[in-house]
């Protein structure tokens, strides 16, 4: 009898183990939901950040745009454009001023100003000298607008710009005014 109470006590312990060690009915469908839904509020996190770095940049582009280049770009190539821009402003300042490029100003703004004031200061006295009835007689200055249009135009050939059917057609308006 002994062996029977002590069985039936293990086996009551043993079904009371495994009826309290009872599995929740948890539908993996839920869980996947709730990771889905962790998943969303992570993007949208990230794409609010992305969101405020865009905006800072479409002001770059739209300002590079508008005021360098004049004209739309590819923003990945932006690195190409600004060395281009800094070779051409230091190349047009060693033309310029003829100084060694370690010796070069920050900016050539400057000297571009000034070459510019001195150029100004040459058209004037050009003006000037035209007034006087000192230039060339106008017929003059026809034939050699004409003789100048007909050296560009053998360029033009020359480089395959025109065919030769272009070329004659033009030239034979140039003549004419010879």
């Amino acid at each position: 009898m002994m062996k029977i109470l002590i069985l039936s006590i293990s086996l009551l312990l043993a079904s009371t183990y495994v009826f309290s060690q009872k599995k929740s009915k948890e539908d993996p469908k839920d869980a996947q939901i709730d990771s889905l839904k962790q998943t969303t509020k992570d993007l949208t996190l990230q794409l609010d950040s992305v969101s405020k770095e865009l905006v800072k940049y479409v002001g770059v582009y739209d300002a590079i745009k508008e005021n360098v280049l004049h004209y739309n770009f590819d923003p990945t190539r932006a690195a190409y454009l600004i060395d281009s821009l800094k070779a051409s402003r230091d190349s047009a300042a060693l033309l310029l001023t003829g100084i060694p490029k370690s010796q070069l100003p920050v900016d050539s703004i400057n000297i571009l100003l000034k070459e510019n004031v001195k150029l100004m200061l040459q058209i004037d006295s050009l003006k000037a000298i035209l007034n006087l009835n000192l230039a060339v007689p106008s017929e003059e200055l026809e034939k050699a607008k004409a003789i100048g249009n007909l050296k560009q135009l053998k360029e033009l050939l020359d480089a395959k710009i025109i065919t030769d059917a272009e070329f004659l057609a033009i030239k034979k308006k140039y003549i004419d005014k010879l």
